[in-house]
């Protein structure tokens, strides 16, 4: 992927050099991401909602006098959940079955008697995502200093999910069992929109304040962010 951004890159800026006007600029931001899961009053387990800091690198230029392309490659900081189910060994049935407390592990009968849990396992999932972005995007001119610019492209995405699954020290004991770890990596092509704008501060540099939604496997992304850029 590196070698096709960079080749991308160097293609961009030959253009460019035929009468265009090339930038680069990098960004800073917040990756809020909003994904589907189910919730119920017998088992709670934490979403894959995630707010975490993102930073970008991007180039691109300008293709005629009001829009061009551009190319971004994201880079989201590590998301963490844990989660720890459990097994009640005693359990009433009916219409009304008590309350269960995760975060203590006790389950309460209708009768008001505590009945202790048994922890399974503790599991950690930590998540990070890059994205590489090809977009085009037309600008609308506000005075002299200000640009208006929407934005439209393709997101292909790449996100890393590392799960350790932990055994209680107790169950350790009585069997040598060490923590489980696991990697996956999942491929993903997905629609990305966004309004940002370009602010003049000198000559070449602008402020690039703006906002980016793109979609997920099962949610979407939003992500706020500014940053700096130098038009040549």
């Amino acid at each position: 992927m590196v070698r096709i951004f960079l080749a991308v890159v160097f293609s961009l800026i030959a253009v460019a050099s035929r009468a265009q006007s090339p930038y680069v600029a990098g960004t800073i931001g917040a990756d809020v991401s909003r994904v589907s899961h189910t919730e119920s009053n017998l088992y709670s387990a934490p979403s894959s909602d995630s707010e975490v800091l993102s930073g970008s690198l991007r180039v691109g230029t300008d293709i005629g006098q009001s829009w061009g392309v551009e190319l971004e490659f994201v880079r989201s900081g590590y998301s963490h959940q844990s989660q720890t189910p459990f097994i009640t060994p005693l359990l009433t049935t009916g219409p009304n079955v008590g309350t269960f407390t995760p975060t203590s592990g006790v389950y309460v009968t209708p009768d008001g008697i505590p009945v202790p849990s048994i922890a399974v396992f503790q599991t950690d999932v930590r998540q990070s995502n890059s994205d590489f972005d090809a977009v085009s995007w037309a600008r609308q001119r506000f005075g002299g200093n200000v640009d208006l610019v929407y934005l439209g492209g393709i997101a292909f995405s790449r996100q890393r999910i590392e799960i350790t699954q932990t055994f209680p020290t107790a169950r350790r004991s009585l069997l040598p069992i060490g923590p489980f770890r696991s990697t996956a990596i999942n491929y993903g092509t997905r629609p990305l929109v966004g309004a940002e704008a370009r602010i003049g501060l000198t000559s070449h540099m602008r402020l690039i304040p703006g906002i980016r939604l793109q979609g997920l496997a099962n949610g979407w992304l939003l992500r706020p962010y500014a940053g700096l850029g130098w038009f040549f």
